[in-house]
């Protein structure tokens, strides 16, 4: 039963036919019901009736003759009535120039029917109404009355025919429609069985297309989408790949330490070896953690947005990396609005704002500058961090984006100690917040200089903040932790 209720092209396509029947039949019905009951269309086929017959008696001079010929005539339009069930009689009366009566339907009885010489008056008989023409001519005097059809009289009588010739119409319109769907979806079947017969991890292109032209876009999508999941399975698994290549590293470290730990007695050689065994687990830790960010990032659902004031997040983040670029005499400044409120995912904004601090004090030297600026710029944000070091070759700048890719640098120094995550992550933020970040040469053409574009409109009001040089001995404003403030 459930096979047989189940919805189906193939009984839709049936069932919006047998609709199209029913409307077709409403149509057609509203139209002769129109006709039937229209009372100019009604009157012009009276008085057609009333002149052609009294033409035709005209030239006769004989009463009895022309008697003859209305009582025929009202004899046979009666006959056609009774056999098509029409309620009602036509009457007519025939009358002689000096106004006496020749003929009169004896379906009328004792009726007295008036009318007006040269146009239709209603009138009324045995209690049903009645149209009546009156026409004068040099010898005869003819009357006709017609009887008006009840609605539901021409309703049932209209309704049955044309209902009768649409069942007639109907199998010659089904069989046909039915075959051409039936065998019209044997190719989708074919493409289904098709694909059902592939196995799991078989995300070869579907081959030929198909020679119906319905059937290729969806082919050419479902190949579309074979070939994305082809780089995704393929990126996915280089990933696990690398990473495992990259854990493989500290965990031998800590595990060779570990042993030296264990069997050594020299205290030198212990403290050396727990030095190098908390350095492989920050590195792993470190590892571990953006991984964890970017599973997180890969998962497409951006967290709910909160408003926040996006420029005092800024000088946070800044905030705590001040000390080691302090430590390193690195000039590090903020050009940025005293408030900016914005709608964003706090953490996937955080994610990009630590890896692109952390990478540019990774790559520029001691006594380098790291410059940081925000501005709401319709319809988004823009975030700019530019440094002065070593910079990137511009045509290894498309690849720092990849997953485990290391730099180095300009093609002269080396690369920075890292798993190459970090702008990868910075990437996929971007791209959660529905913004791209870019890449192009620093500080006096040197470095890199990163340009996050983030969209989406500003929440509130931003308050413009003294634009002045500082440098990093003479500050007017300083940020926490000695950030300056431009």
């Amino acid at each position: 039963m459930k096979r047989w209720l189940r919805p189906t092209l193939a009984r839709r396509m049936m069932g919006a036919l047998l609709l199209a029947f029913a409307l077709v039949w409403l149509v057609l019905m509203a139209r002769q019901l129109y006709l039937a009951t229209d009372r100019q269309a009604f009157d012009q086929n009276l008085q057609t009736l009333g002149e052609n017959l009294l033409a035709s008696i005209a030239p006769i001079e004989a009463p009895g003759e022309a008697r003859a010929i209305v009582a025929a005539t009202a004899a046979l339009i009666n006959q056609s009535y009774r056999s098509n069930h029409v309620p009602g009689v036509l009457l007519m009366e025939l009358r002689a120039a000096d106004g006496k009566r020749l003929f009169w339907s004896p379906e009328g009885g004792n009726a007295v029917v008036r009318g007006t010489p040269g146009r239709i008056d209603p009138g009324e008989v045995h209690g049903q109404p009645y149209r009546v023409y009156q026409g004068r001519g040099e010898r005869w005097t003819l009357l006709v009355a017609a009887p008006r059809m009840p609605a539901g009289w021409l309703v049932r009588n209209l309704s049955g025919g044309l209902t009768i010739d649409m069942l007639i119409a109907l199998p010659f319109v089904i069989l046909p429609l039915w075959f051409a769907v039936t065998r019209g979806l044997r190719p989708l079947r074919s493409l289904s069985g098709q694909i059902a017969t592939r196995s799991a991890g078989d995300l070869a292109p579907l081959g030929a297309p198909p020679r119906h032209a319905e059937l290729q876009p969806l082919a050419q999508a479902l190949d579309g989408l074979l070939a994305r999941l082809r780089h995704e399975v393929s990126r996915e698994q280089a990933f696990v790949q690398d990473a495992a290549h990259e854990l493989r590293t500290p965990m031998a470290v800590m595990s060779a330490q570990a042993h030296v730990l264990l069997m050594s007695t020299d205290a030198d050689q212990r403290s050396d070896a727990e030095r190098r065994m908390r350095q492989a687990i920050a590195r792993a830790s470190h590892l571990v953690g953006q991984l964890l960010d970017l599973a997180q990032l890969d998962q497409q659902r951006p967290a709910d947005a909160g408003v926040c004031d996006v420029a005092q997040l800024l000088r946070h983040e800044l905030a705590l990396i001040a000390p080691a670029a302090l430590a390193r005499q690195i000039e590090l400044s903020l050009d940025a609005p005293d408030a900016l409120h914005h709608a964003l995912d706090l953490p996937a904004f955080q994610s990009i704002v630590h890896n692109l601090l952390n990478n540019a004090l990774a790559y520029v030297p001691d006594n380098g500058q790291v410059r940081v600026s925000l501005q709401g710029a319709q319809p988004g944000l823009v975030l700019v961090v530019a440094d002065d070091g070593p910079g990137i070759a511009p045509d290894q700048r498309a690849l720092v984006f990849e997953r485990f890719h290391r730099g180095g640098g300009n093609g002269t120094s080396p690369a920075a100690p890292g798993a190459g995550l970090g702008l990868a992550i910075v990437r996929e933020a971007a791209a959660r917040l529905d913004g791209h970040v870019t890449l192009e040469g620093g500080i006096g053409g040197r470095g890199c200089r990163f340009a996050v574009m983030l969209y989406g409109a500003p929440q509130a009001s931003v308050l413009e903040p003294e634009r002045v040089h500082h440098n990093p001995h003479d500050a007017r404003r300083l940020a926490p932790a000695g950030v300056v403030g431009v």
